[in-house]
């Protein structure tokens, strides 16, 4: 889930994603758990999962790491901004305070 774009050269952006996961957190605290009627409007499946919120991913977009849907296009769709809100404050609240970031191979 793509947390901040900003425009770096050219038409490229790098972006700093959310992953989403199958994998339970080990912590509450480190992930939101997605609601089914939100994966659903996303199409993805119906298994539980989580948006980790105490690792992020940097990479130049479009990345290595983005799957992209049949007709070519890497965005599923929005979340509800009640959601986004709090990936945003879970990110937040681990910035300066243990918050992994991994760069991805560009």
């Amino acid at each position: 889930m793509v947390v901040l774009a900003t425009q770096e050269t050219g038409d490229r952006m790098r972006v700093i994603v959310a992953p989403v996961t199958h994998a339970p957190p080990e912590r509450a605290e480190d992930a939101i758990e997605l609601p089914a009627l939100v994966k659903r409007d996303l199409g993805l499946d119906r298994a539980r999962s989580w948006i980790v919120t105490r690792e992020v991913n940097s990479f130049r977009w479009p990345g290595p790491d983005v799957r992209v849907l049949d007709d070519g296009s890497p965005f599923y769709g929005a979340i509800p901004d009640w959601l986004f809100l709090r990936v945003r404050a879970g990110v937040g609240a681990w910035t300066g305070r243990g918050m992994r970031i991994v760069g991805r191979t560009e």
